[in-house]
């Protein structure tokens, strides 16, 4: 099944991120209030600059927490309001789950696969190469709440100088004069 996931989740970002015209990548740290679990998560960020994104994204919370488990799935971001340049943006988020210590739990009807659905609200730096973001989410399924912390690298989101070019996307060439064809 996690070779599946991962097949799934590599071709639907390479083809969205054909249509989007810039891509992200990041890695963020974690942790789940409820479990007092930490964790780690790897994203990609499919046009970056514009209102609405799509975040194919996996996360990891290891063996040394009460909760040993994996996410896989894709989120959706649309951002409300800007103040210079930061966003803030709503998320919702639907992954695979793949509970690897299941049979520690006490619940009636643990299992090991499950299906999970996260809203939340987040902030970014929307411009530059780097994009620190933090974001605030809640797992309705498992009633959990969970904080991330992270930065993303944005391809083609600077200049020469490493400046961001408000937005990410492709910088405008002013057009060449020749005296010659004057």
């Amino acid at each position: 099944m996690k070779k599946y996931l991962i097949i799934i989740f590599l071709s639907l970002s390479f083809v969205f991120h054909a249509k989007a015209g810039g891509i992200g990548i990041g890695l963020s740290a974690m942790y789940n209030l409820q479990t007092e679990s930490f964790g780690a998560g790897f994203r990609l960020n499919l046009k970056p600059s514009s209102t609405f994104r799509l975040i194919p994204q996996v996360a990891y919370y290891p063996s040394f927490n009460k909760i040993h488990e994996y996410y896989a799935g894709l989120g959706l971001e649309l951002n409300i309001f800007k103040i210079k340049s930061y966003s803030f943006y709503l998320l919702a988020h639907g992954a695979y789950n793949g509970w690897l210590n299941v049979e520690t739990s006490l619940m009636k009807d643990a299992q090991y696969g499950n299906w999970a659905s996260e809203g939340g609200a987040g902030i970014v730096k929307n411009t530059g190469c780097w994009r620190p973001f933090s974001e605030f989410r809640y797992n309705g399924n498992w009633k959990e709440t969970n904080f991330r912390i992270g930065i993303m690298y944005v391809f083609g989101g600077c200049n020469k100088r490493g400046v961001g070019n408000n937005g990410g996307g492709r910088k405008k060439r002013s057009a060449m004069h020749c005296p010659a064809y004057n």
